[in-house]
């Protein structure tokens, strides 16, 4: 069984255990303790990926390259001993989390993407993409069933929050489209909690 299979069972036992003994007001007490917000959940790991993202822009990217010039931000930052670009990173991070077991997901998606791989891949991320797009200040939530699992699907407006980013895809040579601008919506971040397990 799997480690977060026994872990809810645990709880779940546990809050059982204490209504059974516990009167009135714990009892409400003992249920939260059962009760979860997908929604809640899905902001939260929004709210830490986008402090991250913002921490590398501001605090490696734009020092490094930008200011003191001691590193280029490139595509090829293996090969090029540079930094990765910002939805590299991001991506990468999510790699990783997936590698180390994580139960939900998450990736950049956007209606013009350089790599058309990173465009959208589902009917709700097209749905989800273009509603951020016309309203950046909400967000986009539903459930969807992939391969058979039923998840709670939140998306999230991707600006242009640096002139860099803006820079970066007006001038890359496979961008779809060149005319973006400063805290204009480029994309999304999709996240993805499974509401089985």
């Amino acid at each position: 069984m799997k480690t977060s299979s026994i872990l809810t069972l645990a709880v779940i036992g546990a809050a059982l255990l204490l209504a059974s003994v516990l009167p009135g007001a714990d009892q409400e007490k003992a249920h939260k303790m059962t009760s979860f917000s997908p929604r809640k959940l899905a902001d939260s790991i929004h709210t830490v990926i986008a402090a991250d993202r913002e921490s590398y822009a501001r605090l490696v990217v734009q020092r490094l390259a930008l200011e003191e010039k001691q590193l280029a931000v490139t595509e090829d930052w293996l090969e090029q001993r540079a930094l990765p670009t910002h939805a590299q990173m991001l991506r990468l991070t999510a790699q990783n989390i997936q590698k180390r077991g994580a139960e939900f997901s998450y990736a950049l998606r956007s209606l013009w993407p350089i790599n058309p791989s990173h465009g959208p891949q589902t009917e709700v991320e097209q749905q989800g993409l273009e509603f951020v797009a016309r309203h950046p200040g909400t967000n986009f939530y539903t459930e969807e069933l992939l391969g058979g699992r039923s998840y709670f699907t939140a998306i999230y407006a991707d600006r242009a929050t640096l002139p860099s980013c803006v820079e970066c895809h007006n001038q890359h040579p496979a961008s779809p489209r060149r005319d973006f601008k400063a805290e204009e919506v480029m994309g999304a971040l999709i996240i993805r909690i499974p509401l089985e397990f």
